[in-house]
């Protein structure tokens, strides 16, 4: 019988055929329930553990403070191994959400909803303050010169303002003072001027007689966010997507939003944002660019890659060195990007550049969105990822089906009956025999 050396693994390999990627070093075309790790030892992987029980769940996230999902329109948090309820969602039932950490608050989104969560307190507040009316006005008696002024009103809410409302034109043709009919409750007017257009504080009054205009409005033109996808917080600002449009805050005020201008707009939907300390890749469906810079009217767009996954994004920390894409030899990266692309896995770099992952080893289908998470398991760094299979653009390698067999059935199949495919099917058991030589004398079994 012949003597196969096995000394190390190198991980799946389901694109070129072979057993063995080179002398003692083998390339199974699948790995099912075992990991295979950076010195090539190969484990059998660990089985489920039931966490909690929680029917119709979906959208699972966590971060050192929390552990959030949904279900039947229902937000939950689920760190102390029970679900508890913490807040309603609108929309589809299995409408996924997006978080986002940002200091101490979760901020949340799909395109029917948004809110905040509140590790504190385990809470869901609003994410962003409702615009409030127009200001009603009549003259009254005062000291305000002749002129034309322009009055608005910001709403309070948690010692926070909003962006304006409409503004209303008052001219006065005497001396005198604004009567204010309608400042809803705890609201802030503001004012320009005679015949200027610069808003400053005058307070939360209903009459304004004098004017002294020393505050000006930090929140102009601002509203509340849209419902988005892909948040990311990235260089002071929340950024998200809605369709092809990229929309970011005002720096550091996440609930600030220029709708009109504070935006990019892409000709196909967004899928992934991802950021690098150097600038963003917004992933599309058909493409991936890279947005240079961290000022947004200084960004400039350069060509990045292939059509990136919906909801395959995750940082991953322990990123070793790949060639020139992440930086210098022996160094280990914190917080790399790492997402599905419809040609494989990838990881983004500073420099706006795509380092393939699986390029040449895996074939994988192109799923309409995908899930993906970072790990630390027994000393070992892991980046997991799965996808729905469907009828088009299949998650598990449409055109594999030896692959997709073995991972609906949970097992290998011991005999391929694939003529097109070489035999290199093998299953390991917890049971071994081992042979002991010394010098190719057989001393022991």
């Amino acid at each position: 019988m012949s003597e196969i050396k096995l000394q190390q693994f190198s991980g799946m390999n389901n694109i070129t055929p072979g057993f063995l990627a080179k002398k003692g070093v083998v390339s199974p075309r699948i790995v099912l329930n075992a990991d295979v790790d950076a010195s090539g030892k190969i484990t059998k992987r660990a089985g489920q553990t039931l966490f909690f029980e929680l029917a119709n769940s979906h959208s699972l996230w966590a971060c050192e403070t929390c552990m959030l999902c949904a279900a039947n329109n229902k937000l939950y948090s689920g760190g102390t191994g029970v679900a508890v309820e913490v807040g309603d969602i609108d929309g589809p039932a299995n409408e996924p959400l997006d978080y986002c950490l940002c200091e101490d608050k979760v901020y949340i989104s799909n395109k029917y909803w948004r809110g905040v969560f509140d590790p504190l307190t385990n809470t869901v507040s609003d994410w962003g303050i409702v615009l409030p009316p127009g200001p009603m006005l009549i003259s009254s008696d005062g000291n305000l010169p002749v002129g034309i002024y322009y009055v608005i009103f910001t709403a309070v809410s948690d010692g926070q303002i909003s962006g304006n409302g409409p503004m209303t034109k008052i001219e006065l043709t005497s001396e005198g003072g604004i009567q204010i009919l309608n400042r809803p409750s705890g609201a802030l007017v503001w004012m320009t001027d005679q015949n200027d257009y610069v808003f400053s504080l005058v307070g939360a009054v209903d009459t304004v007689t004098g004017f002294s205009g020393v505050e000006p409005l930090p929140s102009f033109m601002c509203g509340p966010p849209p419902n988005m996808t892909c948040l990311t917080y990235a260089f002071g600002r929340m950024w998200g997507a809605v369709g092809p449009e990229v929309y970011y805050s005002e720096p550091h005020q996440t609930a600030w939003f220029k709708l009109t201008s504070n935006r990019f707009k892409f000709n196909s939907d967004v899928t992934v944002i991802a950021m690098v300390p150097t600038g963003l890749f917004i992933g599309m469906e058909d493409r991936t660019i890279f947005l240079m810079g961290t000022e947004p009217d200084q960004m400039i767009q350069q060509n990045a890659g292939s059509g990136s996954i919906a909801g395959s994004l995750a940082y991953c920390n322990n990123v070793p060195y790949l060639a020139d894409v992440l930086g210098i030899p022996e160094k280990v990266f914190v917080d790399v990007p790492i997402w599905r692309t419809v040609d494989g896995f990838v990881a983004g770099n500073v420099n706006g550049r795509l380092f393939n992952l699986t390029k040449d080893k895996l074939k994988l289908g192109s799923p309409s969105r995908g899930a993906s998470m970072y790990r630390q398991v027994d000393g070992m760094f892991q980046f997991l990822s799965s996808a729905y299979q469907g009828k088009i653009g299949s998650g598990s390698g449409a055109s594999d089906q030896e692959l997709i067999d073995a991972i609906a059935a949970g097992r290998l199949a011991i005999n391929n009956k694939s003529n097109q495919i070489p035999q290199s099917t093998a299953a390991c058991a917890d049971d071994a025999t081992i042979e002991v030589r010394r010098g190719g004398v057989l001393i022991s079994t």
